[in-house]
């Protein structure tokens, strides 16, 4: 596993390991889910800061098979 960089979410700097799955799926002022706004940089370092079989793992899997997407392609591109 990658060492743990911060990212800009919701405007200030986290650490990728700090997000969980209800902070993910839960829905903004738009009413969009975040997982559906966040790019896929962003999702690829949530993703890479989670265990293997987690939650949220998971649940970007997902996110990327209903874009059309291979999950292991599309976030093996936006990698850091």
């Amino acid at each position: 596993m990658k060492k743990n960089t911060t990212i800009k979410l919701a405007g200030r700097d986290r650490d990728p390991a700090t997000v969980d799955l209800d902070w993910l799926l839960s829905r903004g002022r738009n009413g969009r889910r975040r997982i559906e706004t966040l790019g896929w940089k962003r999702l690829a370092a949530i993703y890479e800061s989670h265990a293997p079989g987690s939650a949220v793992r998971k649940a970007i899997n997902a996110e990327a098979r209903r874009c059309g997407y291979t999950p292991s392609t599309i976030l093996a591109l936006n990698a850091e």
